[in-house]
């Protein structure tokens, strides 16, 4: 045999060898970029409660808000989701439309032409002329950039169309699904086995809970609660190589609010990879 047709004969078994690949191997084998920055980024990562609250001028699960913080470096962020009444995906946290709307009533049973017609408010009442946005929309913003999507799913939010749409749009390496059990968690890892998820980790109990399941824990984040845990539940994931979450949206907020700013940098180094906060820009200048 000639060299030429050596080596056509070895492209057209290279060829039907990828071909033939069992699609779950090419997921399962394959690391993600998403993965990368959530493993092996240096700092410790900040991400916006609700896409960004507290700050003038921007609304709660707005797209111009997550615009605005990412132009301030902050690159994560945990929107929330639900679905019209015609089953459009939109970003928004309440059940009611008074608080972030110029709108009034429930949000149940909605469409979203509906929802168009109001005006998003920001956490001190003052009126934007921003939208309640589509998440197809915030997707194609985000796509491409050094931006990650934490998605809360609210009770009318089905999994499987969150799912297809981030497919459709091929963004699952910048999205990460949130569970608050280890049921749903099994469930997210079932539909979307490529996709990280947020596991519910805030002792170890649930640890151990979440590491008897099939998802690999290089497809979890472990959200560790609103308050802080004991230093062995942050050295035992950082030695399973599992992100940690520490949401300090709440009580911690207000106590590093309390010219206690270097209070960020004292949880990071107790093993944080992510902190979560409604103090976003605060919390990133602390870190810095």
């Amino acid at each position: 045999m000639n060299f030429k047709a050596f080596h056509l004969l070895l492209l057209i078994f290279v060829l039907f060898s990828c071909k033939n690949a069992p699609e779950n191997y090419l997921e399962t084998n394959t690391q993600t970029a998403q993965e990368d920055y959530f493993h092996t980024t240096t700092e410790t990562l900040v991400s916006a409660h609700r896409g960004g609250s507290g700050i003038k001028n921007y609304p709660e699960n707005a797209l111009e808000t997550i615009q605005y913080l990412h132009k301030q470096g902050i690159s994560v962020f945990e929107i929330d989701l639900f679905q019209t009444s015609d089953r459009e995906i939109m970003l928004f946290h309440d059940n009611h439309l008074e608080r972030t709307t110029t709108g009034n009533g429930s949000l149940k049973g909605k469409s979203a032409s509906d929802l168009l017609k109001l005006n998003l408010v920001d956490d001190f009442g003052n009126e934007t002329s921003y939208k309640i946005p589509y998440l197809k929309d915030v997707l194609a913003w985000a796509k491409g950039k050094n931006a990650y999507l934490m998605l809360d799913f609210k009770d009318s939010a089905k999994y499987e169309d969150v799912i297809d749409l981030v497919r459709e749009m091929d963004m699952q390496d910048q999205c990460v699904l949130i569970s608050y059990s280890t049921g749903q968690a099994k469930k997210q890892h079932r539909l979307a086995p490529e996709m990280m998820i947020s596991v519910s980790a805030r002792n170890e109990k649930e640890l151990n809970w979440i590491l008897e399941t099939e998802i690999p824990t290089d497809k979890m984040i472990a959200f560790t609660g609103t308050k802080l845990s004991p230093p062995a539940l942050y050295k035992r994931l950082n030695e399973l190589k599992i992100p940690a979450i520490l949401g300090t949206l709440g009580n911690l907020d207000g106590r590093a609010a309390a010219n206690k700013e270097h209070l960020y940098k004292e949880w990071a180094d107790m093993g944080i990879q992510i902190i979560a906060t409604d103090r976003p820009l605060d919390a990133y200048k602390a870190l810095k």
